[in-house]
């Protein structure tokens, strides 16, 4: 069975600006290194901290997805 919808392998744009009541969800790791990707995103444009690794951080909110598979990372999808 074929997807009749095509999704783009990527996201077309990068976002580089949020309304007041968005924030910026972005996978990190434990140690809150945010070095590449979306998490280097979010320390540079939404507020993240350095070195916080989870949770709410300005408009953006980390959740550690380096760490382990779909067991590892639920309770931090759950409290999200």
């Amino acid at each position: 069975m074929e997807d009749s919808f095509k999704r783009p392998a990527f996201t077309p744009e990068n976002i580089t600006v949020l309304a007041a009541d968005e924030i910026f969800v972005f996978g990190s790791n434990l140690g809150g290194n945010h070095g590449g990707g979306a998490a280097l995103v979010a320390w540079k444009k939404f507020g993240a901290i350095y070195g916080q690794g989870v949770g709410l951080q300005g408009q953006s909110y980390g959740i550690p997805t380096m760490h382990g598979g779909v067991e590892a990372i639920a309770p931090y999808v759950d409290e999200f």
